[in-house]
């Protein structure tokens, strides 16, 4: 087996591996090595297209790429910089296209339940009494909901998903993760197209949020990962039947 110096060497490496990608690592890289913030000024593409010894189309790709991803900005006569940093746009553009299909859909929501479980250990470590408190909030807004009878079934689980998207939210912001919190913002914004998978909102999912946050004042990390993941299953049942249907046609359509 070749070592994996020898592929980074190999000309099947070179050919498979865009010069354009190449440089476009490098310039991360620069960034990351000479910690430059929002603004610093990059150059201009001649001025990098000398530095790296290439051609212009390669170096103009490069740029394209980074420009695409939000990493780079740049006025014509002026130069590139540094562009603001914005982890959200970059992982827009990588999870609209996972979304567009009921696969894309559930592996979106089975990402959430890692980051959320995952991340109670800072949560339980950083959260603060005014964040308990928000999340407490929260949790009276959905026992008032559920207990309006006035409202319809769809109505009452349009506005109960939206205060259980936030309580997750606050909790997630609390494990003061700034990267964490975004990534988890984006995730909820597309696992929300799926409403119409969610089961109808009851008062054991209010005393699943409730356990939740005690365990958290209690500082009691273990009891808060349990109740978490509690209340989550229904998110693995949902997940777990999607997947049995998938399989399901699969089958019919090989008869």
């Amino acid at each position: 087996m070749p070592e994996p110096t020898d592929l980074l060497n190999s000309d099947s490496w070179a050919t498979s591996f865009p010069k354009s990608s190449e440089i476009a690592e490098q310039i991360c890289l620069r960034i990351q090595r000479e910690k430059l913030v929002p603004g610093s000024y990059l150059g201009t593409v001649e001025k990098l297209t000398e530095e790296f010894g290439v051609s212009r189309s390669v170096i103009r790709e490069a740029v394209g790429n980074l420009r695409g991803l939000g990493v780079i900005t740049g006025r014509p006569k002026v130069g590139l910089s540094v562009a603001e940093g914005d982890i959200q746009s970059v992982l827009r553009k990588v999870l609209v296209p996972q979304t567009t299909c009921e696969k894309g859909w559930r592996e979106v929501a089975q990402l959430r339940v890692v980051i959320e479980i995952g991340s109670l250990p800072m949560v339980t470590h950083n959260i603060t009494e005014a964040q308990l408190d928000r999340l407490q909030q929260i949790i009276d807004e959905q026992s008032t909901l559920l207990a309006n009878d006035q409202l319809s079934s769809g109505l009452l689980l349009q506005k109960f998903v939206e205060k259980d998207l936030l309580f997750h939210e606050a909790l997630l912001q609390s494990a003061n993760q700034e990267l964490i919190t975004q990534f988890h913002q984006v995730l909820m914004k597309y696992f929300q197209q799926g409403i119409d998978f969610f089961p109808l909102p009851t008062f054991q999912m209010i005393h699943e949020h409730q356990q939740v946050v005690d365990a958290l004042r209690d500082r009691d990390c273990a009891a808060a990962v349990q109740s978490l993941t509690a209340h989550l299953k229904p998110i693995h049942s949902i997940l777990n039947s999607l997947d049995e249907t998938t399989e399901s046609s699969s089958d019919e359509s090989f008869d």
